[in-house]
């Protein structure tokens, strides 16, 4: 079986309800450009290790390890599709998956925004509000005000719609479901009032579709005049990422309230991931006690 027909096999028939389908048609096309005439059969270490490679320097601009193992881990899917499928005669299409390089990627976020930068920021995005008013600003804030408050990652964001939201009492909360979130469990968020005041307008917006109807591309070219605009404040926001809001948001948590229930707020799927992830916080802290001490 060639590449492209198992490519192809799967994007039909096991693939139909998955997330990202845009990544994932990105991820097939360009599989199918460098293997897609190679039988899996003939797929080995050495010829992945040179898939990777080709993968990285494919396009107008070098990719970063975290892509090229996406892009290889939708090829890996698919030999495992494989090594269950059968041919007419009842053997197997694929006898064994092939051993795929490893990657070392570091995707941490050290990067926290500052007060005054959240302050200069909704600035920013409230002066494009008035040069831009074809372009949804009044929502884009309402949706980084909604990160910085829930901690969440921008794709849980943005499979929020009305029905999610849920009061009890005079509390309103947010339900991130079950296999929406990256530990593939749901998790149950209180609103800030600042957010619940929102709400009203975003639901009668939103109608029976998401509260932040967003694309990717959409989303990365408001951040990039976001961006541009902080620069010109003596910002730099290079670095800077949607996910920063996250991880600006758990930061200040760690350094205020016990450890689990930062985990609670994170949605990690163990405490020792919030350990290890902000656990050097809790070491920063210790520095002025120790100087008294010794005093």
């Amino acid at each position: 079986m060639k590449v492209s027909e198992l490519l192809r096999y799967c994007e039909l028939h096991e693939w139909r309800g998955a997330r990202s389908k845009a990544t994932l048609r990105t991820n097939i096309k360009q599989l199918k450009a460098l293997i897609g005439e190679e039988d899996i059969a003939d797929l080995h270490y050495t010829r992945l290790k040179k898939l990777a490679s080709d993968l990285e320097t494919y396009g107008r601009k070098a990719a970063a390890p975290a892509t090229v193992k996406r892009k290889l881990d939708t090829l890996s899917n698919a030999l495992t599709i494989a090594t269950r499928m059968t041919n007419d005669d009842g053997s197997p299409v694929l006898k064994a998956k092939p051993t795929f390089p490893t990657f070392e990627i570091n995707n941490i976020q050290e990067r926290t925004i500052s007060d005054a930068e959240l302050a200069d920021m909704f600035e920013v995005i409230a002066a494009r509000r008035e040069a831009e008013p074809h372009r949804d600003w009044t929502r884009f804030d309402a949706f980084m005000r909604f990160l910085l408050a829930t901690a969440c990652r921008r794709g849980e964001a943005l499979r929020v719609w009305s029905g999610h939201i849920e009061q009890r009492d005079a509390r309103h909360f947010v339900i991130f479901e079950r296999y929406t979130t990256k530990s593939k469990k749901p998790r149950i968020v209180p609103l800030s009032a600042e957010i619940v005041r929102l709400l009203p307008a975003l639901r009668l917006q939103a109608g029976n579709g998401p509260l932040f109807p967003f694309t990717a591309s959409v989303l990365w070219g408001m951040w990039k005049a976001v961006r541009q605009d902080m620069a010109g404040r003596g910002h730099d926001f290079s670095l800077v990422r949607y996910h920063s809001t996250r991880h600006t948001t758990l930061t200040k948590a760690m350094k205020r309230y016990p450890i689990a229930l930062v985990s609670k707020l994170a949605g990690h799927a163990s405490i020792q991931i919030t350990a290890d992830r902000y656990g050097h916080l809790s070491a920063d802290d210790l520095v002025g006690m120790v100087d008294e001490i010794a005093a």
